[in-house]
């Protein structure tokens, strides 16, 4: 599975929230050997790994452990390159984050971005699906962040989001994340997103001229690469369609087929001719996540069963010690106690 990338110019943000706090962000770019030229470069791409492990030196070398959200806060025009302006000069709301979705992906990979508009409320909905990538609460604080603040640049400071949701447990006070946002956070959830009422949809942008968006999106789509997405493994693009299904719904490997647009006997043979198999992919994914909500979260061990679809939790804990070496309670008393992560059965730690 090759390395997941991020635009250099995401980084650039984020290295300039640093300097904003008197700091230099120079070590830690030197320390994950990126070179401050990357970051000037438009079209310049660096691992996703960076990025979150950048992200969370910085919150520790700033001194505040809600680094993410102050950077979301400074979220502007020229902080997520092109995609920033496309968001603000949209004809309404609805279309600066249904367009914003849509091309997301050529920014940075490896990350699920939705957008659904329901009965009531219209919901942006953003996650790292790679599980190995651990070390993200920084950016999903600033990512959800940095949409709260363009909808209200957007809006003129017009609208009112009802509730956020993060993916990972409370640090700090309630009341940082709640004046923030202004309005319900709950952690520990499925996933990061946040949510506002539909009928702010049709709100129209107070930043740029509409007529700028078509040339954005324009540009945007000739950047996309028909040619790049066929690189990416058959195994890959699977991986991606597990990833982006709820932990505890089961999905058939029929119907993953159908999404690929193979019949499911071609589905599986390709599969195997790149090593891979249905059962495993499924597998690594839900101890992946397990080993996600052990580390990231205090819910009881049947709970995190239950997330993951396991009608009991014996099944579950069969599971992960077969895959892990070790139970699911002697992993999370092994993290606490700081000792290296233990390995999985593929051979490569769980972190």
């Amino acid at each position: 599975m090759t390395a997941p990338t991020i635009s250099a110019p995401f980084l650039r943000h984020v290295a300039n929230c640093v300097e904003l706090t008197g700091r230099s962000a120079a070590p830690l770019l030197e320390e994950l050997g990126i070179a401050q030229e990357r970051l000037d470069d438009p079209e310049g791409l660096i691992p996703l790994a960076a990025f979150l492990a950048f992200f969370e030196s910085a919150a520790t070398l700033v001194r505040n452990p809600h680094f993410g959200l102050h950077a979301g806060r400074l979220a502007g025009s020229d902080s997520l390159g092109p995609l920033s302006f496309l968001f603000l000069s949209a004809p309404d709301l609805g279309a600066a984050f249904t367009s914003f979705t849509r091309y997301l992906a050529l920014m940075q990979q490896a990350s699920r971005n939705t957008f659904t508009i329901g009965d009531r409320w219209a919901t942006f909905e953003y996650m790292v699906q790679d599980q190995r990538l651990t070390a993200r609460r920084q950016d999903a604080e600033y990512s959800i962040g940095a949409m709260f603040s363009l909808a209200r640049q957007f809006t003129g400071g017009t609208i009112e989001f009802r509730e956020v949701r993060f993916e990972h447990e409370r640090v700090g006070d309630y009341a940082r994340y709640a004046d923030f946002f202004g309005c319900d956070v709950f952690f520990e959830q499925e996933t990061n997103a946040l949510s506002f009422d539909r009928g702010c949809l049709e709100i129209r942008g107070k930043v740029l001229s509409p007529s700028l968006h078509p040339i954005i999106e324009d540009h945007l789509r000739r950047r996309e690469s028909p040619a790049a997405a066929a690189m990416a493994s058959f195994a890959d693009r699977v991986r991606t369609i597990v990833a982006a299904t709820p932990l505890d719904r089961h999905l058939p490997a029929s119907d993953a087929a159908r999404r690929l647009g193979c019949s499911l006997q071609t589905f599986h043979r390709r599969l195997a001719q790149e090593g891979a198999n249905w059962r495993t992919l499924v597998a690594e994914h839900r101890m992946e996540a397990a080993a996600r909500l052990l580390r990231d979260s205090r819910r009881e061990i049947s709970a995190i069963a239950l997330a993951l679809g396991y009608s009991e939790s014996a099944a579950f804990v069969r599971s992960f010690s077969r895959h892990f070496g070790q139970s699911p309670g002697r992993y999370r008393r092994h993290l606490q106690n700081g000792a290296a992560l233990p390995v999985g059965e593929d051979g490569a730690s769980s972190g």
